[in-house]
């Protein structure tokens, strides 16, 4: 068996779609499924985010939790809050989506992507009930392996 490994938290500046802040701390008992995107990504606006509304539906939201992290990288000046709750509306993005914090250091990268050494977008992130990482994927996973992996992370 793999070493089980202690995910960082999600550094978020700003949530949508969320009456509180979340937090994997906060979400321990559940299986959190998180879907790092961009809203001018390809990738993420034809297969990662329309997968991520279908595990929103389909999942009992007591076992799943599905979360978009709008982990901005390139294109700043576009990719703004702003934009991003117009596109959410457009495509009836229902699920939390966090804004990831800026860098500090002046990179590119926001602060959760480089925690997690994202290569890019869409990346999805599993986290089991007790909280450990169990899947980083970069690029898009077919569904029917994201949803045999879900229902094995809730039947542990």
């Amino acid at each position: 068996m793999a070493e089980l490994i202690t995910p960082p938290e999600l550094n978020v500046q700003t949530w949508l779609n969320t009456e509180n802040a979340l937090s994997l701390e906060t979400l321990r008992g559940k299986v959190v499924a998180v879907f790092a995107f961009q809203m001018l990504c390809p990738g993420c606006v034809q297969h990662s985010l329309p997968q991520a509304n279908r595990v929103h539906a389909l999942f009992n939201r007591e076992d799943v939790t599905v979360i978009g992290l709008h982990t901005v990288f390139e294109h700043h000046k576009a990719n703004t809050e702003e934009m991003l709750k117009a596109f959410m509306h457009e495509n009836r993005i229902t699920f939390p989506i966090g804004i990831d914090m800026p860098s500090v250091d002046g990179s590119p990268f926001p602060q959760t992507m480089s925690a997690y050494r994202m290569q890019g977008t869409p990346t999805l992130l599993l986290i089991d009930k007790q909280g450990y990482l169990r899947k980083h994927h970069f690029g898009h996973e077919q569904d029917l392996v994201l949803g045999t992996e879900l229902a094995s992370l809730i039947a542990e």
